[in-house]
């Protein structure tokens, strides 16, 4: 898909997940929107390879493996949830740096790359901690419930992109982003406080705030996607040319 109309979605999961989201999003999306999903250290086919140690690297080496992918894209946006969702400024921010036009940025489950939260230091946590830190906030994904196995291979990912998206700040040399942030909050989320979320109007003039009825991971109590929902209502402004007027809080 390259028509001139096609906007490209680069996705960016949380820390320490899996693609699959993405991949089933792919199944409804319109005919003119593309997922691209990076191949990133730590997960799926590179499950044994060394995490990436911060939000910094991992957004210059989805630079690099995607080069190809961005390039290409006539109109290019950026999507990440939790973790995913700094990796996806930094990755807008640096393309704006390099004069790059950027579509949108859709993030969700997340404080603003300027507003950190007291730390809580996941690197010093052992495997049982960090397992019951992670459940007793609602920030263990259902897809590695009850699979020992499987979470002791993603221990050391889960681990390293928590450091990294808790210590990561936004750099000085990125300016405010000029294309819009899309924002997507769980109303029940124990893990980002709505102040830390709505911090996002430091990044953006162009700020777009929704707030629905979830916890931190945006899913309803039938496993619906909510963030799925709110966001392809979303991606209908991004699909034309931008809005003269945008939508904030």
């Amino acid at each position: 898909m390259s028509g001139l109309r096609t906007l490209t979605l680069v996705c960016f999961p949380h820390a320490g997940g899996g693609l699959g989201r993405y991949r089933s999003w792919r199944e409804d999306l319109p005919d003119d929107v593309e997922v691209v999903l990076p191949d990133l250290p730590g997960r799926e086919g590179r499950l044994f390879d060394e995490p990436l140690p911060d939000v910094a690297s991992v957004s210059a080496y989805a630079m690099r493996t995607l080069s190809a992918e961005i390039t290409r894209a006539k109109r290019l946006a950026f999507v990440g949830i939790s973790y995913g969702a700094l990796v996806a400024y930094d990755m807008a921010a640096r393309l704006e740096a390099s004069g790059k036009r950027v579509e949108a940025v859709f993030a969700a489950s997340q404080r603003a790359p300027s507003t950190p939260l007291p730390p809580i230091d996941w690197r010093s946590l052992g495997d049982s901690e960090l397992l019951a830190e992670l459940a007793g906030i609602g920030g263990l994904s259902s897809d590695l419930t009850d699979e020992e196995e499987l979470l002791e291979l993603f221990l050391p990912t889960i681990r390293a992109e928590l450091h990294a998206s808790e210590s990561y700040r936004r750099p000085e040399k990125y300016d405010r982003l000029r294309c819009p942030v899309f924002l997507y909050h769980g109303a029940e989320d124990a893990v980002i406080p709505a102040p830390s979320a709505l911090a996002w109007r430091d990044e953006t003039d162009r700020l777009s705030w929704r707030s629905l009825q979830a916890a931190h991971f945006l899913t309803g109590p039938d496993g619906a996607d909510l963030w799925y929902e709110a966001l392809l209502q979303d991606l209908t402004s991004c699909r034309t040319p931008r809005p003269a007027l945008d939508r904030t809080p």
